[in-house]
């Protein structure tokens, strides 16, 4: 009995390790899919911006906590793109467009493995679920056999 309390010590203790990194592979999986909307809508912006006719089209600017100001675009050809680092190259939309696309299949990337890496984490937690609920009926039809 003493043997069966050790293991479910144990299979406790498993369980919760694999909570926790579920859980982390779960907020992962959020800031990934946050940040791939976030790419998906700066490229939506440079390609509506692409069709616009106008040579210096109005825009509003957010200035944060909901406000704007007004202003123009005085280059609607370039782009300044975040390349990672802190660093910022200026290309054209259409060389924008193009590095975007590649930073959201890398995403879709990323997003998938951490999906396969939840999936196995999850089904590794019902593994270990199952195998204490076993350890548990065979201990209390073991309590039960010394009770009669």
């Amino acid at each position: 009995m003493a043997q069966n309390n050790k293991e479910l010590e144990k299979l406790a203790y498993e369980y919760q390790v694999l909570q926790a990194q579920a859980q982390i592979l779960a907020q992962n999986l959020e800031l990934l899919n946050l940040a791939k909307a976030e790419v998906q809508t700066v490229r939506e912006t440079l390609e509506n911006l692409k069709k616009i006719e106008e040579e210096k089209p109005e825009i509003l600017v957010p200035i944060g906590a909901g406000s704007f100001l007004k202003g123009v675009i005085v280059d609607k050809n370039n782009a300044i793109v975040s390349v990672g680092s802190g660093y910022a190259v200026e290309r054209s939309i259409d060389e924008a467009i193009s590095f975007l696309e590649k930073r959201l299949k890398e995403y879709d990337e990323a997003i998938k493995k951490t999906q396969g890496a939840l999936a196995e984490l999850e089904k590794r937690i019902g593994e270990v679920a199952r195998k204490a609920q076993e350890v548990q009926q065979k201990q209390s039809m073991t309590s039960f056999k010394v009770k009669k």
